[in-house]
């Protein structure tokens, strides 16, 4: 075990997606000293628990209960061979859950310090968990990393990009925390990007002009005070850009290391807890994705979606 008891979860789907989803994982875990815990969900066949028309519940052939607990337990061995092909530390376990993936998955990040999971979840034994990431990272209790895409060349020397809300310093400082940590260990700079546009409705209160409002570079200065001093290997970059927040994000995260955006805060109503800004990052980013709570909110009492 690592420096903490929580492990780095990462989701599959039994899908060719996988191989990358578990290789950034176990990178992940590797530079962060701690365990990896492989979990797949999975749902058995449709007739199960269904009634038929006189009322009586039509219960699936024994054997295809068997065969579909059998698949999941195979693709789970399958990512545990996979992982252990190559020289590791990282202390490395897998489970098959019986349920759906949104459910199943928030339920792990509960007990996890990372979330990982591939941009779409596709599944397999008759129960399609269709793109799962959003509604998980929505509800998550840690950090999720979705893989967009591929980070940046080594070569280049892609950078953390954090997006800034600049009207909420506490959770500026959450983001800049775990974009932080993240550069740290992997040798990357880091830019804070915060976007604005001449939308009063967007950038509440600061003067609408072409250029950069007078407030955002004291307003950066003081969100990034103290994290110089406390990373001094990281090399860092702040930048003001007027453009709405997800397209400005979206282009910033072009051949970059990782994204790093918080969910919507305390105040977001049900289904809606990743916001826009978010949401949108993680349907066009060209890099992975974190999502990072950056306040506790209560748990929504929307059922579980997965689309």
């Amino acid at each position: 075990m690592g420096e903490s008891a929580a492990p780095i979860v990462v989701g599959i789907d039994g899908s060719t997606t996988d191989e990358a989803t578990l290789a950034w994982a176990l990178a992940e875990a590797e530079s962060s000293r701690r365990d990896l815990r492989v979990v797949y969900a999975f749902l058995w066949p449709a007739s199960l628990g269904a009634a038929s028309l006189e009322g009586r519940p039509l219960i699936s052939d024994p054997q295809d209960l068997a065969s579909s607990r059998t698949i999941a337990d195979q693709v789970v061995a399958h990512a545990l061979d996979q992982l252990k092909s190559g020289q590791t530390s990282v202390s490395i376990t897998g489970e098959a859950i019986e349920g759906s993936a949104v459910t199943v998955l928030r339920d792990e990040s509960a007990r996890a310090s990372l979330l990982v999971l591939g941009s779409r979840q596709a599944g397999t034994l008759g129960s399609v968990l269709g793109s799962v990431s959003a509604a998980v990272a929505a509800r998550a209790h840690c950090p999720t990393v979705v893989l967009r895409g591929p980070g940046g060349l080594a070569g280049e020397r892609p950078a953390v990009v954090v997006g800034i809300d600049g009207h909420d310093l506490d959770a500026a400082q959450t983001l800049l925390a775990f974009g932080f940590d993240y550069a740290s260990r992997h040798g990357a700079p880091l830019r804070a990007v915060l976007c604005w546009r001449r939308d009063p409705l967007v950038v509440t209160g600061w003067r609408m002009s072409s250029t950069p409002p007078e407030r955002v570079e004291p307003w950066l200065g003081e969100a990034l005070a103290g994290w110089r001093d406390r990373y001094p290997d990281v090399e860092v970059h702040h930048l003001a850009i007027r453009e709405h927040a997800t397209a400005g994000l979206v282009t910033e995260s072009l051949s970059q290391e990782l994204l790093v955006v918080g969910t919507r805060g305390r105040h977001a109503i049900a289904g809606t807890l990743l916001g826009s800004v978010s949401q949108g990052v993680l349907h066009h980013a060209f890099c992975p994705v974190a999502v990072v709570p950056t306040h506790e909110s209560a748990p929504s009492s929307e059922p579980d979606s997965e689309g």
